[in-house]
């Protein structure tokens, strides 16, 4: 069992967006401390070459563990600690169906990172993919109708994976057409130990635009 302690975690300074957040959620709810590291550019190519060897994936998030594990890139990372952390499912048909809905979110993300280094392309986003993400992952919510996460009552690692793409493509407060996921994000928002974090995320955070 990983021994999840004296964690450094290392992103790109990008505030809260990117692949980087659900990870800190994740940790947050759990209670679990840890170092967040937000890199510029130039510090992670420093930073990857100096772990060449440790980490020879080089790719980011990465999560290192007091005991020198390194656990990388978001979604694999999302599993480990869903696994280790008791935010995974035992059944394999449930375990199978929050794997689905993790790589469908991924793909969203995969989207709005494109935006980073695209902006000009944000209007066709809008109009031509945010919406096919949003039913999608609307529709996938409604299945067990009890909810309010993914699996009903039981949250699992996936759920940060989406709460946090919500906020990524500024549909938080635009859900009203979708009640599935307005139900989670009022939960979501209100479990005790992400109250203080959410409370603290900037209210008008600028698009991030990379030069190419």
């Amino acid at each position: 069992m990983t021994v999840l302690s004296n964690l450094k975690y290392y992103y790109l300074n990008l505030g809260t967006q990117g692949r980087g957040e659900p990870a800190r959620l994740l940790l947050h709810d759990a209670g679990v401390s840890f170092q967040d590291n937000r890199l510029e550019y130039e510090d992670w190519l420093a930073l990857k070459a100096k772990l060449a060897k440790e980490y020879p994936v080089g790719a980011l998030p990465l999560l290192i563990t007091g005991d020198n594990e390194y656990y990388g890139l978001s979604v694999p990372l999302m599993r480990m600690l869903g696994r280790e952390l008791g935010y995974d499912v035992a059944g394999k048909k449930e375990s199978h169906f929050v794997e689905q809905v993790a790589d469908l979110t991924s793909d969203w993300f995969q989207d709005c990172v494109r935006l980073f280094f695209q902006p000009e392309q944000r209007e066709f986003h809008n109009k031509n993919l945010k919406g096919i993400h949003v039913g999608r992952i609307e529709r996938l919510y409604g299945c067990h109708s009890d909810g309010p996460y993914l699996l009903g009552p039981q949250i699992t690692y996936v759920d940060f994976m989406v709460y946090a793409i919500l906020r990524q493509d500024k549909l938080l407060t635009s859900l009203k057409d979708y009640p599935n996921l307005a139900k989670f994000v009022e939960s979501f928002e209100n479990r005790k130990n992400l109250k203080e974090y959410i409370a603290s995320y900037p209210t008008d955070e600028p698009d991030i635009v990379v030069p190419v």
